[in-house]
């Protein structure tokens, strides 16, 4: 296989996005990155109308399926997990996008900081101190 930049030379971000956006023939396969933050919706990805959702892909099952997972219903979490396992296990038979690497982030906090969180709502910066016992 031969692959090429398609331009033959790396692309601006702002021409790169206006090649996704506009869904260029000229692109085969699309390879990024991107960090979903602290919303834990595949929504904010996968959902049509999503900036984010670079594949492109549109399909009434997956709209339902994100529904779902968003839904008022969702505030139970044994719902959520549910829709989320049918939405997950979905995705992976249609393969619409393809995830090559993973990653994780460890942040070490030892015991004489206080008032710190990794909850997405956290103001960390604000409610972090030091404690000398």
């Amino acid at each position: 296989m031969k692959a090429e930049f398609l331009t033959g030379r790396p692309m601006g971000f702002n021409n790169w996005i206006n090649a996704i956006k506009s869904s260029d023939p000229r692109i085969d396969v699309l390879s990024n990155a991107w960090d979903p933050s602290g919303d834990s919706s595949p929504a904010v990805f996968y959902e049509e109308k999503m900036p984010y959702n670079f594949a492109l892909f549109v399909s009434p099952m997956n709209n339902k399926l994100l529904d779902e997972i968003d839904s008022k219903k969702a505030f139970n979490e044994k719902y959520r997990v549910q829709k989320m396992h049918e939405w997950q296990q979905w995705m992976y038979k249609n393969a619409y996008v393809v995830p090559t690497t993973g990653t994780y982030s460890i942040t070490a906090v030892n015991s004489k900081i206080t008032g710190w969180s990794l909850k997405p709502s956290a103001d960390v910066w604000y409610e972090a101190g030091f404690s000398k016992n």
